[in-house]
């Protein structure tokens, strides 16, 4: 989907019953927003999104989608597939088209900039409890207890890089090999106490979460009377996980001062849990018999396996895309941040 003429061509030819009852002399506007999103803006009042998918699993995410909506019941939104003229909700697998959610989206840098207050954090809680609540209790294909290898796999991973670091060290390393050298007692050391607490948890359910529920992907409203959260977007990497993950990433870029931050702020991350247990608690799904602290624990140990996943890739990137390489000061980031929330925030 690269020009105008194309998004045209595939709009009258799927959806050509949503366009044909707007009044002619409206002007219709077509934007790229991004490399597999396109708006089209009918008025103030109404746009759509048409959003080119690279699941592979078109499917499943829709029927999520329409799942969640009904679920949800009108409290919150989600993108809902607008069927085509021929009833359904995609072409070829690939391309779909929702209403847009109108509303103020923060990006994910806007933290330090926007620092989300405690009213802030309780609509979050409640909005993520109820989603939550929906994973638990709508569908036993949404949740599996298949236990997550992340760690296994992290931790091989590890050693295999060291192994030819190793090798290499025979004749010279670089700083980037030598800076992962010496990260990896540390970092090896946090996946292994991390996988010990995995063994004897007993809520190592996963479900098909979001996994990237950050600042970009939650519309509130726009009226200056209260803030109010309207809906989720970009459920394209859905996965099974704990619901730990989708706590950590949350939390991790909510709850900072700064972005990207190595440091979660303990005190509002408490705020928020203690309204999704709440939430929880007094629904009609009970996420597990933890206490808030032994929440909170699971969650931080979530953080750092995130930081020490994003601290694998980069490498990966340093070996086999290396044009994309972010530096030695992202590696040096990612391991800050699993050391901090290690020796702090595992301690409060």
């Amino acid at each position: 989907m690269e020009n105008v003429e194309e998004i045209e061509s595939l709009l009258s030819l799927h959806w050509p019953h949503i366009f044909s009852s707007i009044d002619p002399s409206t002007s219709i506007t077509l934007t790229k927003l991004s490399r597999h999103n396109w708006l089209i803006k009918c008025s103030e009042q109404l746009s759509y999104v048409l959003k080119s998918s690279q699941t592979n699993n078109l499917d499943l995410e829709l029927k999520y989608l329409v799942d969640l909506n009904q679920y949800f019941n009108q409290e919150y939104r989600v993108p809902l597939p607008i069927l085509t003229i021929k009833n359904e909700r995609h072409v070829n697998g690939k391309y779909w088209l929702y209403e847009y959610i109108h509303g103020k989206v923060y990006n994910d840098c806007d933290s330090c900039e926007h620092l989300f207050d405690e009213k802030q954090l309780i609509l979050l809680a409640k909005l993520i409890s109820k989603y939550h609540q929906f994973l638990i209790t709508n569908s036993s294909s949404l949740s599996t207890n298949k236990k997550s290898t992340t760690r296994e796999h992290l931790l091989k991973e590890f050693k295999q890089s060291i192994d030819v670091i190793n090798e290499a060290r025979k004749e010279r390393i670089d700083l980037v090999n030598e800076y992962y050298l010496g990260c990896y007692p540390l970092l090896k050391r946090l996946l292994e106490e991390s996988l010990s607490k995995q063994e004897k948890s007993h809520s190592n359910r996963n479900y098909l979460i979001h996994r990237n529920l950050r600042p970009s992907k939650i519309v509130w409203s726009t009226t200056n009377e209260s803030a109010q959260i309207i809906g989720i977007l970009d459920f394209e990497n859905l996965n099974y996980d704990t619901l730990w993950r989708d706590l950590a990433v949350c939390l991790s870029t909510f709850c900072t001062s700064s972005s990207p931050s190595i440091i979660t702020d303990v005190d509002r991350m408490r705020i928020f849990i203690g309204e999704y247990m709440k939430q929880i608690s007094g629904g009609v799904a009970k996420v597990s018999s933890q206490t808030e602290q032994e929440v909170f624990h699971l969650i931080v140990d979530e953080i750092i396996l995130c930081a020490c996943e994003d601290f694998t890739f980069i490498y990966w990137q340093y070996q086999h895309q290396n044009e994309l390489f972010q530096g030695i000061k992202a590696l040096e980031f990612y391991y800050k941040r699993a050391l901090w929330h290690a020796d702090h925030a595992l301690k409060k």
